[in-house]
């Protein structure tokens, strides 16, 4: 089984709370489906069937720096200087969205998804960098 590597572009989105309508229906906020299904597509394109058995999630949140920023940090943030992106939104919630992406398309469930890397860094574009790989045993 060959590793998948597949990219997502725009401002990463993290998974929305349910919602609860006046009328007492539980709902998905609009934003989050939009969100789910372009991360979707994108892992689809990269992935045309499930993969099976364990496997290992590597995700990079990557947030564009600020315009404040100077050139040279800019220059080192483009050669591979990662520097952490502390706002929000929260790692787990962003991950939670690209693991329930993956339903289907990546994995059968991510019940699959038995070890993970996630880190939340600056970069010169808003991207979203997922791999998958077959998990290896300890």
């Amino acid at each position: 089984m060959r590793p998948v590597i597949a990219t997502i572009p725009g401002r990463p989105i993290a998974k929305g709370r349910p919602r609860v309508s006046p009328h007492g229906g539980v709902f998905t906020p609009a934003r989050t489906k939009e969100a789910e299904k372009h991360a979707r597509a994108c892992l689809k394109a990269e992935c045309p069937e499930p993969l099976t058995g364990p496997l290992s999630l590597a995700v990079s949140f990557n947030f564009k720096y600020p315009q404040r920023w100077t050139k040279p940090d800019r220059e080192a943030a483009d050669n591979g200087w990662e520097p952490w992106y502390e706002g929000k939104p929260d790692l787990d919630n962003l991950l939670k969205l690209i693991k329930d992406a993956g339903n289907g398309v990546l994995w059968s469930d991510d019940s699959q998804v038995v070890e993970v890397e996630a880190v939340k860094v600056y970069s010169a574009e808003d991207t979203t960098t997922v791999n998958v790989f077959p998990a290896e045993r300890r």
